[in-house]
């Protein structure tokens, strides 16, 4: 190669690299963006429906919807709250709900803020939702309708948030987490097909936090469980591609003392929701009748 031809190539080199790095933070706000932004950013609260319960929240200021399903026999032997998936809303627990309420259990269905009819404009991946369900679970106590001691159920994103409720609230006696992340930061690479580099994900993710005013470092199963006396009940699919098995591994590791882990063999994240072996129908009321109603 002439000494011109290498001048040329060194130039386009240097021009692609300027482009790139000129690039990269647009494309950071625009991951953050996909991350940090709630389902129903800028929506107000519908309508009442019948026996809807709302709970105002915050700040940053939400009303949250909830759903009371009483235990179907006698006196409940405590409240199970049920969290559901990022992008979701409560209906999709109501199958779990109706478990629970057989077993004894008010189970107390939650829209989490900016989820289902809910309002709220970001997500924080369990650390703003923690001190809402803090607040809920006041709100419910003082009108008589949480009762006993409380417990709290979540698939995925709400099962994260279980666990980070029960690091901040020393009322949650047990958890039922259904494949949740060990951390924002571990789960965040996992929203895009391809491998990007560590710094441009944990630049995405410091973007986010400082949209929803949160800071991404406490959204942490792992460090969340360190401190909480709560009993905890954690199942993951072994298959699962979206939130891979490890993480539970992670937080279980964590909170060995008071976690038990249990592995579903061949199950996705997507297909645990359908408990295809029953392990959830089995464990889960089990854990909250030996765990919950002892504390």
């Amino acid at each position: 190669m002439t000494a011109k031809r290498r001048i040329v190539a060194i130039g386009v080199i240097v021009f692609v690299g300027a482009s790139s790095l000129l690039a990269r933070r647009p494309l950071q706000r625009a991951a953050a963006h996909v991350i940090v932004t709630a389902p129903n950013q800028g929506k107000t609260g519908p309508p009442p429906l019948p026996g809807e319960i709302r709970v105002d929240v915050g700040p940053p200021r939400a009303s949250l919807s909830i759903t009371v399903m009483d235990a179907s026999t006698g006196t409940a032997r405590g409240t199970v709250f049920l969290l559901h998936g990022i992008r979701d809303r409560k209906d999709s627990m109501r199958r779990w709900g109706q478990m629970l309420a057989d077993s004894g259990f008010r189970a107390v269905l939650v829209d989490l803020r900016g989820h289902g009819r809910s309002t709220g404009d970001f997500l924080s991946y369990g650390v703003v939702e923690a001190r809402d369900l803090v607040q809920t679970l006041d709100a419910l106590t003082s009108r008589g309708v949480a009762l006993g001691p409380a417990g709290v159920m979540g698939l995925s994103y709400g099962a994260a948030t279980a666990i980070e409720w029960a690091g901040i609230d020393g009322r949650i006696g047990a958890v039922v987490a259904i494949a949740p992340f060990a951390s924002l930061r571990a789960v965040a690479p996992g929203y895009v097909p391809i491998q990007l580099p560590s710094s441009f994900v944990n630049g995405a993710v410091d973007l986010a936090g400082a949209a929803g005013s949160f800071d991404p470092d406490e959204a942490s199963p792992v460090g969340a469980i360190t401190r909480t006396h709560a009993q905890v009940l954690l199942i993951h699919g072994d298959d699962d591609a979206r939130i891979p098995y490890w993480h539970s591994a992670l937080i279980a590791a964590a909170g060995r003392d008071h976690a038990e882990l249990v592995r579903v063999i061949g199950v996705g994240h997507n297909a645990i929701v359908a408990d295809p072996d029953g392990t959830i129908a089995r464990r889960a009321p089990a854990w909250f009748r030996d765990k919950l109603t002892t504390q």
